[in-house]
């Protein structure tokens, strides 16, 4: 009876040799606690971008749950789970009784640590207090099983003090390409530590000394890295639409789609279909700078947001930052083959330009940029199957009954960060890869991290920002004409210069899972106080004429727009949903942390519901 199995692994199988650790390690992976998109779960990695007013949901009763008070209280689940936590200390605990080296030993422990604190991290971020587990344990461990949730500032200490072990540890042990090392350990210090300083700084929660600990730690492994990684991707499209993403610069770890047989993603498919349900808003529209490196609202170069010329065709993408144009599809009208506007619901292998020259200046400038890029992104826009798209702001048919199910949106906007025409788009099959660590947010943590420490100045900006504005083709930042004046629709609780630090943050990292949390940790939770808007239209006609199906009563059209016959779309505002005011009750402080699931609580009485939350459904 105590013979060890021949037909399957245990811990006195498993955790022997070092080819044995390394191929337990592969499971963590994949992990839901990068914090960042892996294209593993489309709608999970897109949700915040939904909860932040950056990006409407497809259905039109899809508001925003925190604007307006539609959090349910889980009662099992949402995210309260440690089994991520419990394989990684049985690893952890059977390191010492192996057969490694004191070398080995250190290198899995360190990788062991950094999958926990990657873990904690997480859970932290969205519960607060949460019970730390230092060991393995067992139905049998009742005490340790229910034990009280760990205060935040002692977990937060804690994950610090495993990833500063994990960077001072970490050898190579034949781990192969793209796997843990001390850049992607100091990847996530520069993560974490510009999480929890701020958060403890704006909530209030320690003293500047301590909070300062967390960003100092951020600032100076954002500095290795910045030593390391000088070079950047060219082209800010390829970050996010390449084939290989293998000793590319600036990638610092990514999840390889094209190498593992008979596994992709979905990401590309729902780009190009009916399927995308997260539609940019003119409030993200708007964030975007101007190529001279100014707001929409002071620029000189800005051409304003109303429709122009013979053909009503939107104006505002002209002379702004090229990171809009290759995560928004920029409008333009085309012809079909026999040169008839695109009516109905039919797509056109071929195409003619119209007679306005105003529907083709974009299709002309992405032709030019891409052409420079090497990016797939020319226009006009390809549905899954191939053919193309007729006139982009394409409104979605659910709301004027227009016909066309394909690449539309509520607003107008429609979000294409993801699309390329190169990688197969086959149910589950498409191959780009995924960065996961990238020195794109390494220098906006570095930037951030040095303004809350008080060392952002030109030279920073150089070294950072102006890296990411020159991919960008954009002016520089100049910090001393940033004045409170620079963007007179600052929050004027944020300093002229963080402000400009949280633009760029919110345009670089756009639809990959930060600005959410962003948005917690600074404690602005009241910027979801907003109605979401889309596109500009002179009038309510211009969505009835001879580009789009007729509809006999016009009234039907379940339309409104913020100046009544004219102005943006109230992506929300319609005759079956009426929400066109600011949201009641609006943001509530409880929604800064997550409520825990009540099964946890009955079984746990050691737990505490979060502060607002009710403790039984």
């Amino acid at each position: 009876m105590d013979r060890t199995p021949l037909d399957q692994q245990t811990v006195e199988t498993v955790f022997t040799n070092n080819e044995n650790f390394k191929t337990y390690m592969w499971q963590f992976y994949v992990n839901r606690s990068f914090m960042v998109y892996d294209y593993s779960n489309y709608n999970a990695d897109f949700t915040d971008s939904y909860s932040d007013n950056t990006c409407g949901q497809l259905s039109i009763n899809s508001t925003n749950k925190y604007a307006w008070d539609k959090v349910v209280v889980p009662t099992s689940g949402g995210g309260w789970n440690f089994s991520t936590i419990r394989a990684l200390n049985l690893m952890l605990d059977h390191i010492d009784g192996s057969q490694l080296t004191e070398e080995q030993k250190e290198h899995w422990r360190s990788v062991g640590y950094f999958f926990k604190a990657l873990d904690y991290f997480w859970l932290m971020d969205r519960f607060g207090d949460v019970p730390y587990l230092e060991h393995y344990i067992t139905d049998g461990d009742k005490e340790e099983l229910y034990k009280a949730a760990t205060p935040r500032l002692e977990l937060a200490a804690k994950i610090l003090e495993l990833l500063e072990y994990a960077r001072d540890h970490i050898g190579n042990q034949n781990d192969g390409e793209n796997t843990i090392n001390v850049d992607c350990i100091n990847a996530l210090i520069s993560r974490f530590g510009l999480f929890e300083g701020t958060w403890q700084k704006y909530h209030n929660l320690s003293t500047d000394s301590e909070y300062n600990k967390y960003l100092q730690a951020s600032f100076d492994a954002s500095s290795e890295l910045m030593k390391k990684y000088t070079e950047l991707i060219p082209s800010y499209d390829a970050v996010f639409n390449s084939l290989s993403l293998a000793k590319k610069p600036g990638i610092i770890l990514y999840r390889d789609y094209q190498n593992t047989s008979g596994y992709g993603h979905l990401y590309i498919r729902y780009t190009r279909a009916y399927a995308l349900g997260n539609h940019p808003t003119a409030d993200l529209v708007k964030s975007y700078l101007c190529t001279d490196g100014k707001p929409i609202y002071t620029s000189d170069v800005f051409m304003g947001d109303k429709t122009t010329g013979d053909a009503p065709m939107n104006v505002e993408f002209i002379n702004r930052d090229r990171r809009l144009y290759y995560t928004v599809v920029p409008p333009y009208r085309i012809y079909n083959s026999k040169g008839e506007p695109c009516t109905g619901a039919a797509w056109y292998p071929n195409f003619m330009r119209t007679e306005y020259p105003e529907d083709s200046r974009f299709l002309d400038l992405m032709d030019e940029i891409c052409t420079e890029d090497g990016s797939e992104k020319k226009l006009p826009i390809l549905q899954w199957e191939g053919k193309m798209i007729g006139e982009v702001p394409h409104l979605a048919d659910n709301r004027y009954n227009l016909g066309q199910i394909y690449v539309n949106s509520l607003g107008g906007y429609y979000l294409w960060k993801y699309y390329n025409t190169s990688s197969n788009i086959a149910s589950g099959q498409a191959d780009t890869d995924a960065p996961i660590f990238r020195m794109g947010e390494i220098l906006i943590n570095h930037a951030e991290a040095a303004f809350e420490l008080g060392r952002f100045d030109q030279g920073v900006a150089d070294a950072t920002i102006n890296k990411l504005r020159k991919r960008a083709h954009i002016a520089d930042m100049k910090v001393s004409e940033i004045t409170a004046g620079f963007d007179p629709t600052r929050d004027s609780d944020v300093d002229p210069v963080l402000w400009e630090i949280r633009r760029e943050r919110r345009v670089e990292l756009m639809a990959e899972g930060f600005r959410f949390r962003d948005i917690r940790r600074w404690k602005k939770g009241e910027y979801l106080n907003k109605v979401p808007k889309g596109v500009y239209l002179s009038s309510k006609s211009d969505v009835e004429n001879t580009y789009h199906q007729k509809n006999p009563d016009i009234s039907k059209f379940p339309l409104a727009l913020d100046k009544g016959e004219s102005g943006r779309i109230i992506i929300y505002g319609t005759a079956t949903n009426p929400q066109m005011g600011i949201p009641d009750p609006g943001w509530l402080d409880k929604y800064y942390l997550y409520p825990l699931p009540i099964e946890d609580l009955v079984l746990n009485d050691k737990l505490k519901q979060n502060p607002g939350y009710p403790e039984t459904n």
